[in-house]
C-alpha cells in the first residue's frame, strides 16, 4: 500500500526543489496525516535532492499542531503526576507492611522460643515421670521380696 500519491503538476502553488526542478505535489495516505498535501523532489529516489515540505507548513496548521501537542503534554503530565501519587501511596503501604512483617517476625521468634522452652519442660516432666515410675516399681519389688 502506497503512503502517498503524487501529481506531476499541481493546481495549487508551484514549488522549486533544491536541485532547481519542479517539486511534485503529493497527498499523504498515512494514518497520522491522511489527505495532507506535501511537496518532494520529482526525480527518482537515487537522483533526487532530498527536498520535502508540507504544503500547509506555513499556514496556521502549525499552531494547531503545537496546541495539540501542548494538550497532549498536559494530559501526559497529569497522568505522570497521578502515577507519582500512586507510587508514593504504594511506597507508604510497602513501608507499613515491612513494619508489620518485622513485628510478626519478632512475635514469631518469641513464640518459637516459648514453644521450645515448653518442649524442654515437657521433656523434663516425662523424664521425672519415668524416673518416678521406675522408683515405684523398684519399691514395690523390694516390698514383695
Amino acid at each position: 500500500m502506497s503512503e502517498s500519491s503524487c501529481d506531476s503538476i499541481s493546481n495549487s502553488m508551484m514549488m522549486t526543489c533544491f536541485c532547481g526542478g519542479m517539486a511534485s505535489c503529493c497527498t499523504s495516505r498515512t494514518p497520522l496525516n491522511p489527505g495532507r498535501r506535501f511537496y518532494r523532489c520529482s526525480k527518482p529516489k537515487i537522483e533526487n535532492c532530498g527536498f520535502w515540505s508540507w504544503e500547509d507548513s506555513s499556514s496556521g496548521n502549525s499552531s494547531i499542531e503545537v496546541n495539540l501537542l501542548k494538550s497532549k503534554l498536559e494530559v501526559a503530565t497529569l497522568k505522570m503526576e497521578n502515577l507519582r501519587e500512586s507510587l508514593n501511596a504504594i511506597k507508604i503501604e510497602r513501608d507499613n507492611l515491612k513494619k508489620k512483617m518485622e513485628n510478626l517476625e519478632s512475635l514469631n521468634y518469641f513464640k518459637v522460643k516459648k514453644s521450645r522452652n515448653l518442649e524442654a519442660k515437657v521433656s523434663k516432666v516425662n523424664m521425672l515421670c519415668i524416673l518416678s515410675f521406675t522408683v515405684l516399681v523398684v519399691f514395690v519389688i523390694a516390698i514383695f521380696k
